[in-house]
């Protein structure tokens, strides 16, 4: 049986000289300087002429100024919170995934508990449109018991019971089953048997340059080596070089993605209905746009509508909005963003010209609804993907 985990959240310490870095606030300024220090919720950056410290819980986000690495053949496995880890699936142990960490050799192996693992791909492939394929697969798969996919198309339905370097075994209706584990493609547990509680204290999303995504709440850095503990309990040890962003979670920032929108229409070209994802694109791919992988955001088509509802309690709104790099050329809309029926912001997005566009914050100081929408621009419906990127709602108190 799978436990039920709970999480005991301690301060978060970053300590460092000379770490670029552009840090994002709640009050609209943008400071870009060195990370200096993040101690108790307090982050210091060091800028060209003197030192700035600020809440935590008043950031939208760090950017350091560290690239994606190249692909490297793996595994990979999603959370139930929408964090992933990439690296080998080694083996099962009793109620725990073990995950060998190939980004950072010598450390030892994670232990990820199965309750807070949704799904597992032996072999994440280095093909995005594959990567889409894959995803997609697996979210239209309707369970009640643990899912395991074969690599000749096939699936199987059961329970999970481990696997290790050579075979794979599972319950099913047939009796305890072993395969080789050379046949299994990806598998994903039964979700009534997710458990993966979030701590309400103030938290921070970690990006590593491989792509992996972890939730933490400790994290400190000597002498540019990262320590940190995720929330469910794994020690992490890596040179700040490999940290892509640092978002705090849980303060005045509250992300669009995590809110449920109070409607969405659509109305197609011709017959094709397309639906709005949540941190993922149009095609439920990742959201990359310019090159940029973003974990947090909306996916739409046009022409979309999607209303979310304020009811006055937010100050302001930020966002960047973008085609995303699977266009193929061809992509142009129109995106409006309104607040109580009224235009604040409109922009054209094109392949031949803007792509990817920061909208400037928009004050919702007693505003009752927001609205996203995106239009046909010249090309009709054609690669009309459209991605809503880091969109937040602030809290200025």
């Amino acid at each position: 049986m799978r436990s039920v985990l709970f999480f005991t959240f301690i301060g978060l310490t970053v300590l460092n000289q000379l770490q670029a870095a552009e840090l994002d606030q709640v009050g609209g300024n943008k400071l870009q300087g060195t990370l200096v220090e993040i101690k108790q919720n307090q982050i210091t950056m060091q800028l060209k002429s003197d030192s700035k410290t600020v809440p935590a819980a008043e950031t939208i986000c760090i950017d350091l100024d560290h690239a994606r690495l190249p692909w490297k053949k793996t595994g990979m496995v999603i959370l139930a919170n929408n964090d992933r880890i990439l690296g080998e699936l080694v083996r099962s142990e009793e109620e725990f995934l073990l995950i060998k960490m190939n980004l950072l050799p010598g450390q030892p192996e994670w232990r990820v508990p199965l309750e807070t693992v949704t799904t597992a791909f032996f072999d994440w492939p280095a093909s995005r449109f594959t990567r889409t394929e894959l995803l997609k697969k697996a979210d239209r798969q309707e369970q009640n018991d643990d899912l395991f996919f074969l690599k000749n198309g096939d699936h199987l339905e059961g329970e999970f019971i481990s696997f290790n370097e050579s075979s794979f075994r599972f319950d099913s209706s047939a009796g305890e089953t072993s395969v080789p584990r050379a046949g299994i493609q990806f598998f994903r547990f039964n979700p009534e048997l997710i458990n993966f509680p979030q701590p309400d204290q103030l938290r921070y999303v970690v990006n590593l340059t491989n792509g992996t995504r972890v939730t933490v709440s400790e994290l400190a850095l000597s002498q540019e080596e990262v320590t940190a503990k995720t929330l469910f309990g794994v020690r992490l040890s890596c040179p700040l070089s490999l940290i892509e962003t640092i978002t705090p979670r849980g303060g005045q920032v509250i992300p669009l993605s995590v809110l449920e929108p109070s409607s969405y229409r659509f109305t197609p070209y011709f017959n094709r209905k397309w639906d709005w994802q949540r941190n993922r694109n149009a095609l439920r791919g990742p959201l990359i746009s310019e090159g940029k992988e973003y974990f947090s955001g909306l996916g739409m088509h046009s022409a979309g509508e999607l209303r979310f509802q304020l009811d006055g309690k937010y100050t302001g709104f930020q966002t960047l909005v973008g085609l995303d790099d699977t266009t193929n050329g061809r992509g142009d809309v129109e995106v409006l963003i309104l607040l109580d029926q009224r235009v604040v912001f409109q922009q054209t997005l094109s392949d031949d010209q803007r792509r990817l566009v920061e909208v400037p914050r928009i004050d919702t100081t007693g505003a009752a609804e927001l609205i996203l929408k995106v239009e046909f621009g010249k090309n009709a419906d054609m690669d009309d993907y459209v991605n809503w990127l880091r969109p937040v709602l602030l809290q200025i108190q």
